[in-house]
């Protein structure tokens, strides 16, 4: 919590109300218990709740689901003990969850104590006058008779007391007598009793009804009011962040009476209002919520409304007109089983008839009002009811959990359970579960844990005003919420069609409106009044934010300040680790290997913490998912450690990647890091990692896998060995070890092996083919599944890479080389997608200078490669496939897609290319036929050759020069994708386009360094660019065994190579578009050759 919700926490709580008999059976004897409740609290801390709602668990011949309580200071043995509570108080507040229980302070059970003595005692003694007697049924007359289904008088007559007692719910439930100072005493310790064990907060049940007195309802009395001022000083004298909820159901202006100045209940129920979100949509009409919303008083500063669309018992409509309740009865209660008392007993999915879309809005219009949202067990899945059990029965079935026997609540027999599960057609536990819905990420079950998550977003919905707009159109109910500067405007559509409409923002003009749940953008509001269509039963939570904050991402992260009590890896703990996770939230997005920077991000999660190493300086490795608006879930690997010593964070070339500031009890400061930048916690670990072993996790476990190449690369004698984190900018990140070994951790994870795994293995194989072997892998396991996490493979000592080499080498030539290539070459320029040129003319390759041996070097070991991938094995996943015509029309398929969203992008691009270029490429743009003619020509031939794991990222940065040769190095294959797809078999003329288009990008890099390019005006940079493509294809082509594997027709390969160059340029523009504007000319440039 933070400061601002730690003294009133309740107004920016959800609640989640469940009774522990219906929860979960820890002990199959058919009725839930407080162990069951604790094996569940992770489900209710992943549907996002804060704050649990127990309804009574005390001693009770359970006659009135336990309000009619027999002992208010001990547990009912069915459902546990006083130490089974202890401990589920505990593990609930470890996980930032608070818990309410009921007070049930009107009435007791005819079986309590009290009542027993009462009723034997002398008229006037002191047990006597612990409840209400007379001599005669006539008193209080004018009380109404709630439960007037089932009690024809609030009297009673006792045969043993041969007196009337009195009782305003069922006759088994006498109500005590609050005239009498010693019921005050009792009912102040058993508030103390509770209150002392570390219950957050107390539901006072049926308050309105304490005392009474002749010639008045009996409710509502001046007298009750002044013993809650009493209850509410008791409380505050002795406990801190306490909170009291009146439990009133009564019209706004009385209830509103339960607050006093603020200084007696802090939370009351809204009862008119539940009533009337349901008539507003049957009736798809925003009156019946404005009206009552406007007849609700002002409330003092400290307190909140509690407002809800189901619980425990009847759909209550007391608080409605005849009309009204009426109306409710025609349109949710038909059947008179589904009628109780004064209300309808059915739960929400049941009374939206099923409809998704309605149950969407009725949550999302209750989780848009003034208050704090109420949620009963059950609803959050659709759970339906059973109107044929008796009283209030059929909304207190059993939680559904799975499609197993009862619905995983119970291994009971299905005859002892408290009550049967629901057995209906359309709601039945086997179709309805937890257990399925949390495995479909567009469930029911998800929608309402985004519903949460955002709605916690938002201050402005838990302590915001309301002001209403006027829209025409009387199916649209348009509020603004605003808590100081932040402003939501929420939209409802009342109605089961389509409905469009205009809203006066006027007062917002110049500023934007930002959805809340998917971050979309929307037009600038203006004078004029802005115009929305809104789908059957659709919302709409927009943020409107000011002209300056349109858009601003907090990029520049200051460090925050964590107070710890004493270790830093108590962050980890359940308790903490919510404060650790927004932490992670604001630094992943300035981390170079996280990868969804441009989407945002709606929850960080530390799925699990395995120790690495536990020393002084403990090293920890961290799975964070990371759940987004607008984009599937992310997973993410982090190894975190804490520096004490300031300086020791600039101690090496890479700075280290500071995390957060830590504060001990002490004021001591120290630094949470990125581990991958503590180079001395890394020199133990690398040793650590020699044996075989498995690390145990709070999920899953590390299995660290070492062979015998291990030991000979990392010494464990030599401590001078210098250790260093490798400065290149990639996806991942890597630790070198001296000048033998390198680590290589995978920041972005899957469950499912690496494919760099899979090659490097393979490719050791293939004696004849040079690359770096793998010493040891580590890899996550959790249950049946596993994910690569990293690999410590031979380092191979180099002077940098093919891209490095490449620059400088074209750098050079242009500075020393004749620059006059002969008019009869340069004038009819053809690339080898168009047509192979199998003998080059020697002033060409002349010309080319020293960097020719290089293309020639390079090609060669790409070729090698290929061959090496292609041979012959018994490994599925490695054999050879043909490329059918069934893979023609999907690459194809590809390109279109492709092509017509490059397209898009460019249209909607303020981008500008000069002017030459930009006149091609609108021609791109505007004219689709002649894009797909050029691809759709791979479908005009069987084009043949074979398919081949190929190496997926090919590039010349993926190639290691170490001063007389070429080794290519990095299989995992492009980050971006997923392992799945990275892993599918395809032409080796893919990789050969990747390091073709970068021959393109190493030459325009040289030619934008104008220092260099300051004396080669007349420089054909295309048509150089062109014979290097040549020089590599027919080298490449000229190895042995390669042919195998290519189409047979030059005609085929050259329509294959082409393909393939579209699908890198295309990649390149959207690339560049998104994230490098000045570089966006480049693969414009390619595009051209390609289309031309």
């Amino acid at each position: 919590m933070t400061e601002l919700t730690q003294t009133e926490w309740y107004k920016d709580a959800v609640i989640y109300q469940i009774h522990v008999r219906s929860f979960y059976d820890s002990n199959d004897d058919g009725i839930g218990d407080f162990k069951g409740l604790i094996q569940k609290l992770d489900y209710i801390e992943f549907l996002g709740v804060n704050t649990i709602w127990l309804l009574p668990f005390y001693p009770s011949p359970l006659k009135d689901e336990g309000y009619d309580i027999a002992d208010y200071m001990s547990i009912n043995p069915i459902y546990g003990t006083l130490r089974d509570f202890k401990k589920f108080l505990k593990e609930a507040h470890a996980r930032n969850i608070r818990v309410i229980t009921e007070l049930v302070i009107n009435h007791t059970s005819n079986q309590h104590e009290w009542f027993i003595k009462s009723r034997s005692a002398k008229p006037g003694s002191y047990w006597r006058n612990f409840y209400v007697w007379s001599d005669t049924a006539e008193e209080y007359s004018d009380a109404r008779i709630i439960f007037r289904d089932f009690e024809p008088s609030n009297w009673t007559w006792d045969h043993i007391a041969n007196a009337y007692y009195w009782h305003r719910f069922y006759a088994h439930q006498p109500d005590l007598n609050y005239d009498n100072p010693a019921v005050q005493k009792e009912i102040f310790k058993i508030v103390d009793f509770w209150l002392g064990l570390g219950v957050d907060g107390l539901r006072l049940d049926a308050i309105p009804y304490l005392f009474q007195r002749e010639g008045t309802n009996c409710e509502n009395l001046p007298e009750t009011h002044e013993f809650l001022k009493k209850l509410n000083r008791h409380i505050t004298s002795k406990f801190e962040n306490r909170f009291l909820l009146a439990e009133a159901n009564q019209w706004p202006e009385d209830a509103v009476n339960y607050f006093g100045k603020g200084d007696e209940c802090q939370m009351a129920f809204h009862f008119p209002l539940m009533p009337r979100m349901y008539m507003a949509v049957q009736m798809e009409d925003r009156f019946p919520i404005i009206d009552i919303i406007e007849q609700t008083p002002p409330i003092p500063q400290n307190c909140q409304w509690a407002i809800f669309l189901r619980n425990h018992d009847e759909l209550t409509l007391e608080m409605v007109t005849d009309e009204e309740r009426d109306y409710m009865y025609r349109m949710y209660g038909q059947d008179q089983q589904m009628r109780i008392n004064l209300g309808i007993r059915r739960r929400l999915a049941p009374l939206m008839g099923g409809d998704r879309r309605k149950i969407e809005l009725l949550n999302a219009l209750l989780f848009s009002m003034p208050g704090t949202p109420v949620m009963y067990y059950g609803d959050e899945i659709g759970m339906g009811d059973n109107i044929y059990l008796g009283d209030r029965n059929g909304v207190r079935t059993p939680m559904q959990w799975s499609n197993d026997n009862n619905a995983g609540f119970s291994n009971a027999t299905p005859q002892k359970l408290y009550l049967p599960v629901i057995i209906d057609p359309e709601y039945n536990y086997q179709a309805v579960n937890v257990n399925l819905q949390q495995q479909n990420s567009q469930s029911l079950l998800w929608w309402m844990k985004r519903l949460i998550e955002v709605h916690g977003l938002y201050i402005a919905f838990s302590r915001g005003t309301i002001e209403f707009l006027n829209s025409d159109n009387t199916k649209i109910l348009a509020f603004y919420r605003i808590y100081k500067e932040q402003v939501i405007l929420v939209l409802i559509n009342l109605s089961r069609f389509t409905q469009s409409f205009k809203l006066d923002l006027s007062k917002y003009a110049n500023h934007s409106l930002t959805e809340v749940f998917g971050k979309s953008s929307f037009p600038i509001i203006t004078d004029i009044p802005y115009f929305f269509v809104l789908c059957p039963y659709g919302f709409l939570w927009l943020e409107i934010n000011k002209p300056d904050t349109q858009h601003k991402i907090a990029a520049t992260h200051k460090h925050e300040v964590l107070s710890i009590k004493d270790k830093w890896c108590d962050l980890l703990a359940s308790s903490e680790k919510k404060k650790l996770e927004k932490i992670l939230a604001h630094y992943l997005v300035d981390c170079r290997w996280f990868r969804a920077k441009n989407h945002a991000i709606a929850k960080v999660a530390i799925t699990d913490n395995i120790l690495i190493k536990n020393s002084a300086t403990p090293v920890y490795l961290l799975l964070v998912n990371v759940e987004f608006n607008d984009k599937e879930a992310e997973q993410y690997f982090m190894f975190i450690t804490a520096e004490t010593n300031e300086d020791n964070l600039y101690a090496s070339d890479q700075p280290a990647k500071i995390i957060c500031s830590l504060v001990d009890k002490n004021k001591k400061i120290s630094y949470l890091i990125d581990a991958m930048y503590s180079l001395v916690a890394w020199k133990e670990v690398f040793h650590l990692f020699s044996a075989n072993k498995i690390l145990a996790g709070a999920n899953g476990n590390l299995e660290v896998k070492a062979n015998g190449l291990y030991k000979k690369i990392v010494s464990h004698q030599d401590e001078s060995i210098e250790i260093k984190a490798l400065a290149v900018e990639q996806s991942n990140t890597s630790i070198l070890y001296g000048k033998t070994a390198l680590l290589k951790i995978y920041r972005r994870c899957e469950f499912e092996e690496n494919p760099e795994v899979e090659i490097s293995q393979f490719l050791a194989q293939q004696k004849d083919f040079k690359s770096s072997k793998i010493a040891c892998t580590l890899k996550y396991h959790y249950k049946n599944k596993m994910m690569t996490v990293g690999i410590v493979q031979e380092y191979i000592p180099n002077e940098g890479n093919a891209w490095e080499y490449t620059v400088n080498s074209i750098a050079n030539l242009i500075e020393q080389m004749d620059l006059s290539i002969p008019a009869k070459i340069t004038s009819s320029r053809v690339y080898p997608w168009q047509k192979i040129i199998p003998s080059l003319p020697k002033e060409i390759v002349e010309s080319l200078g020293l960097y020719a041996h290089t293309v020639i070097i390079l090609a060669e070991r790409t070729a090698q490669m290929h061959i090496a991938l292609a041979a012959e094995t018994d490994n599925k996943h490695f054999a050879t496939e043909n490329f059918s015509l069934f893979d023609q029309r999907s690459l194809y398929q590809s390109l279109r897609n492709a092509f017509i969203k490059t397209s898009a992008l460019f249209k909607s691009a303020t981008i500008k290319l000069d002017d030459v270029l930009q006149k091609k490429i609108n021609k791109f743009t505007t004219d689709k036929d002649l894009l797909l003619d050029q691809v759709k020509a791979i479908l005009r031939h069987k084009i043949g050759g074979r398919k081949i794991r190929c190496h997926g990222d090919y590039h010349l940065g993926q190639i290691l020069y170490t001063g007389n040769d070429f080794v290519i190095i990095d299989y995992e294959g492009e980050p971006g994708r997923p392992l799945s797809e990275r892993k599918i078999k395809r032409p080796p003329l893919r990789d050969v386009a990747g390091i073709l288009r970068s021959f393109h990008y190493a030459l325009y890099t040289v030619l934008n360094n104008k220092t260099v390019f300051s004396t080669a005006h007349h420089f054909d940079a295309e048509e150089w660019y062109c014979w290097i493509c040549h020089l590599f294809i027919n080298t490449y082509l000229e190895y042995p065994g390669i042919k195998n594997l290519m189409p047979k027709e030059t005609e085929c390969f050259a329509l294959l190579l082409k393909a393939f160059m579209f699908e890198k340029v295309l990649h390149e523009i959207e690339y560049e578009i998104n994230n490098r504007p000045d570089w966006l000319y480049v693969p414009c440039k390619g595009l051209i050759q390609l289309l031309e």
